[in-house]
């Protein structure tokens, strides 16, 4: 009989081991990256938030993005990477910063399940199982806003679920600032406190309050400042916006949603009388597959029932051992699998360092607009310090849709008398061309605008490296 010291060493023993997991799997993604000569973060948003971050060291007060020249809206997850910018180098920061928040992350996840009254063993094989999650490994393997949000919304789950009302009350406080951060996940963290208080029977007057603080935190960043509160985060249902395998950004791994759902199947079967319980989360399921935040909060729910298969087929009395070896063994390489085909597309993801120097050569160039895809605005941004003409926050303008029509009209276009009314307009002067955009754009085959440049006179090729070009449009000079 193992005594109660012993259990508690090897439950301790156990959740070290799930902490040392995310450290080694998160870590070794970035490792690799610069093992391969690239740049640490992957393309996207992490360069944004780099780049708003520097630009508030600079200027704390900041109102308009010194780039784009475009409102700023203020966020605390800026000013809280500016400060430590103070005392850390950019290099430094991509990485301590992501791998420290998925670092607590998981902690706090291990902290909400052991206060659910979930087994400790139990809740740290779920953090396990969180380690390998694609959803996971993306929001800690960069600088994303989502990662901070979630962060923010374990700690306040936790300190709610505390019975020290002195804990409580500190996360009334930090619940505004999550609205500030994001308002779609302080709705969502909002609606699972209310939930779990009824269900272990709490008093709401304080969460109640901490929504009236927060309303009125909101409703004066408004009226004070350049904020817009936005629920975000919603698409349409695509598979290819909810399956990692299929390169979603934020996805689930197809063997764990399968997984996922044989234990919800099983634990619904066991738990008759609290199966009221669990219709939320089928809720949640439902509302992830068209919102993008609401995903990344069940990737983190799916683990206990992820854990709950597992031990239910580990405990299984099978008519032949090897059938639970077998079985066993399976989800261990599906588990292996996940992993490393998230972290594949992560080692893979551009920027390469030959699209680094292409965007260095285009730095020292004279100002002017540039042209490129929009999934390359942000790094384009940070790495040539030139405004792009479109880029991952350009759909919050009322113009958005208008200026996807004239960049897909661009980029097919064979004549100059079609693009240059558009390049004028939009006054466009450099357009760079990487190999995706060959790829994907013109099957690289020399079509559109890509054969234009080459074959007109209104356009000069600054820039030829390893597949990477970039070209200037040289306006034409009226007529003295």
């Amino acid at each position: 009989m193992m005594s109660a010291t012993e259990k508690k060493r090897k439950e301790n023993n156990l959740l070290i081991a799930s902490l040392i997991l995310i450290i080694i799997i998160l870590s070794t993604v970035m490792f690799i990256r610069l093992g391969l000569d690239k740049p640490l973060l992957s393309q996207g948003e992490s360069y944004y938030n780099l780049r708003i971050s520097e630009a508030l060291k600079k200027d704390f007060f900041l109102n308009k993005d010194p780039l784009q020249e475009t409102i700023y809206e203020p966020n605390p997850h800026h000013y809280l990477a500016s400060f430590l910018l103070i005392f850390l180098p950019v290099k430094l920061l991509s990485f301590l910063f992501p791998l420290i928040l998925g670092l607590l992350s998981g902690l706090l996840f291990y902290k909400l399940l052991i206060l659910l009254k979930i087994k400790p063993k139990n809740a740290a094989y779920s953090v396990i199982v969180l380690a390998v999650t694609p959803a996971f490994i993306i929001l800690y393997t960069g600088l994303y806003l989502y990662g901070f949000a979630l962060f923010l919304s374990l700690l306040i789950l936790v300190l709610f679920l505390n019975k020290k009302q002195g804990l409580q009350a500190l996360g009334g406080l930090l619940l505004p600032l999550l609205a500030w951060t994001n308002l779609t996940a302080f709705l969502i963290t909002f609606i699972i406190l209310l939930f779990l208080y009824m269900v272990i029977k709490r008093n709401l007057v304080i969460p109640f309050l901490s929504l009236i603080i927060s309303a009125l935190v909101i409703f004066l960043l408004t009226l004070l400042s350049n904020y817009t509160p936005r629920i975000l985060g919603f698409h349409g249902f695509a598979f290819r916006n909810i399956l990692s395998v299929l390169k979603a950004d934020i996805g689930f791994d197809l063997f764990l949603l399968i997984l996922f759902l044989t234990g919800f199947v099983i634990v619904w079967i066991k738990d008759e009388a609290r199966r009221l319980f669990y219709m939320p989360v089928l809720a949640l399921v439902a509302l992830s597959l068209f919102n993008t935040v609401a995903r990344i909060y069940i990737n983190f729910i799916i683990t206990v029932y992820c854990v709950s298969a597992i031990t239910y087929f580990y405990k299984r009395k099978w008519d032949l051992k090897i059938i639970r070896t077998g079985t066993m063994i399976l989800v261990l390489c599906s588990l292996a699998f996940s992993v490393t085909n998230q972290a594949n597309l992560l080692v893979d993801a551009q920027p390469s360092q030959e699209v680094i120097n292409s965007l260095d050569f285009l730095k020292n160039q004279l100002k002017g607009k540039v042209l490129t895809t929009e999934k390359q605005g942000f790094l384009v941004e940070y790495y040539s310090n030139k405004p792009v003409l479109l880029d991952s926050n350009s759909y919050l303008h009322s113009n958005y849709s208008e200026i996807r029509n004239d960049i897909n009209a661009l980029f097919s276009s064979v004549r100059l008398l079609e693009a240059e009314p558009l390049l004028k307009k939009h006054e466009l002067k450099y357009i760079l061309i990487t190999p995706t955009m060959k790829e994907e754009l013109w099957e690289n085959r020399e079509q559109g605008l890509w054969f234009l440049m080459k074959n007109s006179e209104g356009f000069i090729n600054k820039y030829t490296q390893n597949n990477t070009e970039i070209w200037e449009y040289v306006e034409p000079r009226e007529n003295d």
